[in-house]
């Protein structure tokens, strides 16, 4: 499968106006545009917005860790489907930890990678948020905070978990591949 996107991608010599602007954001802080973004490039100012969610800043998230971040994204990635966005976190997982073998157990099966109570609640829930969203109930709140989840971490996962949905959804729209 060839890794070129079904769309075209605007090359940053050529970006003026609202695209040079989103460009520079994401140049400031990831060095290059990286494809997933660079495929957003047809609305620049949505494509700036997300300037600001990178690994690197944890998503945009304080509240967890990046490497919980990335279990999240990990997750959210093979409840959506995507065979973009599950491999590509579980490899962010990797390099995060240290540890190949266990960011191949999250992708492979979550449930079954040795995890303890509260993350494996926490990632229940983004697996819920992200296959079956208008079943989610304030008894799902209330699971997680009786595993220890304060309020801002919740709203970090649905964060994560809303952020990769969409950004899966763009990596398998445009035929993206990991590289």
């Amino acid at each position: 499968m060839s890794n070129t996107p079904w769309i075209k991608i605007a090359p940053q010599e050529e970006a003026t106006g609202e695209l040079r602007r989103a460009y520079d954001k994401i140049l400031e802080t990831r060095g290059g545009i990286p494809q997933i973004r660079g495929v957003m490039a047809g609305e620049p100012l949505a494509l700036e917005g997300f300037a600001y969610f990178y690994p690197e800043n944890n998503y945009a998230c304080r509240s967890i860790d990046r490497r919980l971040a990335e279990m999240i994204a990990t997750v959210v990635g093979v409840a959506n489907g995507s065979k973009f966005g599950g491999p590509a976190h579980a490899n962010q997982l990797a390099k995060v930890t240290g540890d190949q073998a266990f960011a191949q157990a999250i992708l492979d099966d979550y449930t079954r990678a040795g995890l303890g109570k509260k993350e494996r609640t926490l990632l229940d829930y983004a697996w819920k948020l992200s296959k079956t969203p208008g079943e989610m109930t304030q008894s799902d709140i209330d699971g997680l905070r009786a595993q220890g989840w304060t309020d801002p971490q919740i709203v970090a996962t649905v964060h994560v978990a809303g952020f990769f949905a969409y950004m899966n959804r763009v990596a398998e729209a445009f035929g993206l591949t990991r590289a």
